[in-house]
């Protein structure tokens, strides 16, 4: 799958649809837009410069959110330096909405979330062409 940020600049490409879309509450994940597909980094490809944003309001961020300089548009984050991750989220609004029917889709508190060990609440579910969902 290829996905573009708005002004087609920065190209991402995946090898299938994820497994499930998480749409957060957090003040990063609604600040961004971004409805987050999750990969393992090796199978996810950046094509373009792209910028990065690193909460200011937080002593220790946990994330690297990157996006496009150009349109601004979120493209996928990383974990910062200090808090390894097995995965990279990608912003699955970049990409056509009929490559992702019938992705699950999981709506989560990270309102709640204060601690790198704190779960997250799931508050609902979905799937992508639902009509609901996305």
């Amino acid at each position: 799958m290829i996905g573009h940020c708005l002004c087609r600049r920065v190209r991402i490409e995946v090898p299938d649809p994820p497994d499930r879309v998480g749409i957060c509450n957090c003040r990063l994940c609604r600040g961004s837009g971004a409805a987050w597909g999750y990969y393992d980094p090796a199978a996810v490809r950046v094509d373009g410069a792209v910028a990065d944003y690193r909460r200011e309001d937080l002593d220790d961020p946990w994330l690297v959110l990157h996006f496009c300089p150009r349109c601004g548009s979120a493209t996928h984050y990383t974990a910062s330096a200090a808090h390894a991750l097995d995965r990279i989220g990608v912003n699955t609004r970049l990409f056509v909405q009929d490559e992702l029917d019938g992705v699950e889709v999981t709506y989560q508190d990270g309102r709640c979330v204060f601690e790198a060990d704190d779960a997250f609440i799931e508050t609902g579910t979905g799937r992508i062409g639902d009509g609901k969902a996305f």
